[in-house]
């Protein structure tokens, strides 16, 4: 009984929950139901990109052509396509041991490791276990896919966990890693300032000698991977930047678009579901009839946007809200919903809620109770780190994916803090009534907000355009 309860308690070391994370995936991928017909869209067209280095017979990566993507996505696809020439597997195949993989890199290093830097201490194997089951049910089938959200967010948080580790060498381990996510999801150039952050307060107290020395390292870390890209960008566009354009030369950014659609529309899902062959989009009236007013019923700058959000302070901040929810309401564990409503998903959202709900009372009283594990420079540098691309994609197009580090915070917050037994204990009949009842508002003001936006589901043919 000891040993077992050692077990459970005690830290894993990180060979067991990789382990035990590629068990979990190479069990279950093979069984989740996609057949290579169904990969489609990001997934294949990353799939495809990574044939470009060699279109002109050899590799190069300068032979990489595409303004939308980064090189380093397709590149690191590559592995899983080869991995299929040479045994005859099927691309799903291929993307499933490529997806095996990051979950490993992503729930059994990098989110433990950061976590561990953050709070000081490690999760114990149980908590670790229940992260990686909550995961599991609301995050299990984009791992079927060449995706960019999971491995972008894997480097990321091995980046910022590199960064708790003083010296030079790791300040440019952690530049590389940065650049790689950057490079693979553009929006975590926002990450950049959570960054230098931490490169700051993990060099004191410290020389400026040495302060200048491990910022020298990041850069160099940063233009190692960027150089590439930069070699791209002039090749073949002509723009002297190391950053991927995200947008087709001579046509309005996609962030810019974004705005767009995220005025009008509130939510989008990619859809495999055969009634609604491309996409589930949901409309936000309110949005729409202001875009009307605006010429082109589009914005054509971000100087127009940004005019337009002061104008109407309360009716933008009303859809950065609903956005915001909207991001966190999880109606299927997959990128590619083939059913508009499956089994189980009632379970999932409210499970979901429930989740959100005792994440936001964990933050609060781990903030009043200790302030000093709350507020740790690490804590701090990783919150804006993770936080600022997130709120960044507000004003967007919602998609679930696109608030994965705040959901996943959530989850490692709840596996890694909650003692039910101890607060159940700690309250007093009257609040614990008061706390049930507290919960039902919660819940069914949670599926109310969610089912009022379901109800603006809207046919394909009104799905932004490019």
């Amino acid at each position: 009984m000891a040993t077992r309860s050692t077990f459970f308690s005690a830290p894993w070391p990180a060979r067991w929950r990789v382990l035990a994370v590629l068990v979990l995936y190479a069990a279950y991928l093979p069984l989740s139901g996609y057949t290579v017909s169904q990969f489609r869209f990001d997934a294949a067209e990353y799939w495809e990109f990574s044939l470009k280095f060699t279109q002109n017979g050899g590799f190069s990566l300068l032979a990489f052509d595409a303004p939308m993507r980064g090189y380093l996505g397709p590149l690191l696809v590559l592995p899983a396509r080869l991995l299929c020439h040479f045994t005859g597997w099927s691309m799903l195949t291929g993307a499933q041991v490529l997806g095996a993989g990051w979950a490993a890199v992503l729930f059994g290093v990098a989110l433990p490791q950061l976590w561990a830097q953050a709070t000081g201490r490690a999760l114990s194997g149980g908590r670790w276990l229940v992260l990686l089951s909550l995961s599991f049910v609301f995050w299990r089938d984009y791992f079927n896919f060449t995706l960019s959200d999971m491995p972008a967010l894997a480097l990321l948080l091995l980046s910022l966990a590199a960064l708790a580790r003083r010296g030079w060498g790791w300040a440019a381990v952690a530049g590389l890693l940065l650049a790689a996510a950057i490079n693979i999801r553009p929006i975590y150039l926002a990450s950049v300032p959570g960054v230098l952050w931490l490169l700051w307060k993990n060099t004191q107290p410290a020389s400026g000698f040495s302060i200048w020395r491990s910022g020298a390292a990041l850069a160099v870390g940063l233009a190692l991977v960027w150089l590439p890209q930069f070699l791209i960008n002039m090749r073949h566009f002509q723009q002297p930047t190391p950053l991927v354009l995200a947008g087709q030369p001579g046509t309005a950014p996609l962030y810019l678009k974004q705005l767009t659609w995220g005025t009008a529309f509130q939510r989008y899902e990619s859809s495999l579901i055969l009634e609604i062959p491309r996409s589930l989009v949901y409309a936000d009236s309110v949005g729409q009839r202001a875009l009307a007013a605006e010429p082109g019923h589009r914005f054509g700058s971000y100087g127009q946007y940004a005019k337009f959000a002061l104008h109407q302070p309360i009716s933008t901040s009303g859809r950065y809200l609903r956005h915001l929810f909207n991001g966190l309401d999880i109606r299927f564990p997959t990128p590619y919903p083939r059913q508009l409503q499956p089994p189980g998903q009632a379970a999932l959202r409210l499970l979901n809620y429930a989740l959100l709900g005792l994440g936001i009372l964990l933050a609060i009283v781990a903030g009043l109770r200790n302030r000093r594990l709350a507020w740790s420079s690490m804590a701090v540098g990783s919150l804006i780190a993770l936080l600022l691309p997130c709120l960044l994609v507000l004003p967007t197009l919602m998609e679930s994916r696109f608030l994965l580090p705040l959901h996943l915070l959530v989850l490692t917050m709840v596996a890694g803090t909650w003692q039910p037994g101890a607060w159940w204990r700690e309250l007093a009949p009257v609040r614990r009534v008061a706390l049930v009842a507290v919960a039902a508002g919660w819940l069914w003001g949670c599926w109310h907000v969610s089912e009022a936006t379901a109800g603006q589901l809207r046919p394909p043919s009104e799905a932004p355009q490019d």
